[in-house]
This record gives C-alpha cells, sequence and structure tokens, in this order.
C-alpha cells in the first residue's frame, strides 16, 4: 500500500469536519477554498434536485450541490445552513464547487494508513465516495464525563466516528463538467 516507509510515515492530512442530520463528515482541508452562509442560487434547468443552481464567486460560476440531498437526507435552509466552497479534479481539469452543509465542525488530523472501511451497508452515502472511517477522540474534558458515566454504560465509546468524503469521486459523475460546460462563457451577476 506504501512505497517505502518514508511514504508510509507521511499518510497523516488534515481535513475539515462538518455535520449532515447526526452524522459527521470529513474533505481534505487543502480542497477548501472558503466556507459561506447560504445565499439562494440561480437554477438550473435539466440537472438532478440536489443541484440547487450556481452562483457567481468572483467571476467564477460555481455549482452548488446540497450533499444531504445527494446523500438522500431531510435538508432545510435557514441562517444556520453552510457552504463549504471546495476545488475538485474533473476530467476537465480542477472546478470549484459549492457544498451545502447543516453546520462545520472544526479541523482534525487523521492517519490515512489507520483509516476504517466503510461498511457494505451504508444507507446515507454510498460507499463509492467514502475515503474511510476514522475516529476523533474526545477531548479530556468530555472523556472525564464519558467515566463519570461509565457506570451507567460501559459499551459508551471513547471517541466520535466521521465519514471522510473523496469530494473528486462524489463530483465525477459527469454532472459538474456537464454543468460548467453549459455555463461557461455566459454572463454572471449584473452581466
Amino acid at each position: 500500500m506504501c512505497n517505502g516507509v518514508k511514504a508510509c510515515l507521511n499518510q497523516k492530512k488534515e481535513f475539515l469536519t462538518f455535520i449532515i442530520g447526526s452524522e459527521e463528515y470529513a474533505v481534505e482541508i487543502l480542497r477548501v477554498q472558503g466556507i459561506r452562509g447560504w445565499e439562494e442560487p440561480s437554477p438550473l434547468p435539466n440537472v438532478p434536485s440536489f443541484v440547487k443552481g450556481v452562483v457567481d464567486l468572483r467571476g467564477t460560476v460555481v455549482p452548488i450541490i446540497d450533499l444531504r440531498e445527494k446523500f438522500k437526507l431531510k435538508s432545510s435552509f435557514d441562517g444556520s445552513t453552510v457552504v463549504i466552497v471546495v476545488h475538485v479534479i474533473t476530467s476537465q481539469g480542477e472546478r470549484i464547487v459549492g457544498l451545502v452543509v447543516d453546520a462545520v465542525s472544526d479541523v482534525h488530523e487523521f492517519d490515512l494508513n489507520k483509516l476504517q472501511a466503510a461498511p457494505d451497508i451504508s444507507t446515507s452515502v454510498q460507499n463509492q465516495f467514502v475515503l474511510g472511517l476514522a475516529t476523533i477522540e474526545n477531548k479530556p474534558a468530555e472523556q472525564a464525563l464519558a467515566q463519570e458515566s461509565a457506570e451507567e454504560n460501559r459499551h459508551k465509546s471513547t471517541g466520535r466516528m466521521v465519514i471522510l468524503i473523496d469530494i473528486d469521486k462524489l463530483v465525477s459523475e459527469g454532472l459538474i463538467e456537464s454543468i460548467v460546460a453549459g455555463y461557461d462563457g455566459v454572463p454572471t451577476g449584473n452581466g
């Protein structure tokens, strides 16, 4: 899996974690361009319902994908809805995409050599988009609370699970290429 010891030792990467429903997900932090509040995008015809439209981000047409709907989870739009702006690699090169999530959590470092494979029974996220599963260990204050309740529940975990998402595979279905190809050269904003 690794080419030499040096490659294996260098497999820690930072990820931005975010919340969708009751689950925590993560994308590689180096792919994140920014985090924005929700703004209504311009709708597009003939796209899947999870593509909410496009916005003009400093002169660039940015498709907005609702990950909650993509993962077949309940979604609503309010003041806490967040868009994570990321760079993805497609067959036509690098593109910028906005991912709608419920909330942004934190930045964590994960060892890619220690990821667990996703189970084959996932109901919310198709396994082809999953890099793997990781655990975020509770902070000392959280561990103290967990120890206090250990008498009540001996099987309680000392951490929480995070699903690491491969955003390139998430958008590699030709969807982004067709959206951007159809709208390259079309004026955005006020012209």
